[in-house]
């Protein structure tokens, strides 16, 4: 069986990473789609963590996609720090306050000076005042960033029709490229 050769299972990772669809990777690899989603959802499992327990500052901003339509808006937070280039956390959910507590939740193990984010109030009610940082000047480096997953990740370009019928098939190639990033080497 094709699909449970390593090296399929490699170059169809690093097709994901690079925003090859689903069916795209099948029809190259000649494997079934299924394959294709098991070894993705396998990948997904690996989880974002934090290289330090300390970190001086740290952005977050938020960036959406579409599953199933363009009704269907979900939005993407993550947690950036440009001094590491590493994405700390990620989240998905609705853009609300409950999805900024839950990345919050997701970081709360680790020390943080700041917090650099936007003029979103949700940000205000759930970040610490006293260590909250609001301002473009303050997030460049994360809009950058966004600028890497939307071109690298096939689900976020903005004009797509590549949409995910699941939520969690739709997080999984997200997270697999943040993973990647964080693991990947600047050539700059």
């Amino acid at each position: 069986y094709t699909g449970s050769n390593p090296t399929i299972k490699s170059l169809a990772r690093k097709m994901l990473v690079r925003g090859s669809g689903i069916r795209d990777i099948a029809y190259t690899l000649k494997i079934s789609t299924g394959c294709v989603l098991r070894i993705l959802l396998s990948y997904a499992k690996i989880p974002l963590v934090p290289k330090l327990k300390h970190y001086h500052q740290v952005q977050v901003d938020e960036l959406y996609s579409f599953v199933q339509n363009k009704d269907k808006k979900v939005w993407i937070l993550y947690a950036y720090c440009a001094q590491t280039n590493e994405i700390l956390a990620a989240t998905m959910g609705k853009r609300n306050k409950k999805t900024v507590r839950e990345l919050y939740n997701r970081l709360k193990d680790i020390t943080i000076n700041f917090w650099c984010t936007d003029n979103w109030e949700a940000f205000k009610a759930i970040l610490p005042t006293q260590k909250h940082k609001i301002g473009k000047e303050f997030t460049k480096a994360i809009e950058g960033v966004n600028t890497y997953l939307r071109n690298t990740c096939k689900r976020l370009i903005r004009r797509t029709t590549a949409f995910s019928k699941k939520v969690i098939n739709h997080c999984a190639p997200i997270k697999l490229t943040m993973i990647h990033r964080n693991f990947t080497k600047s050539l700059i």
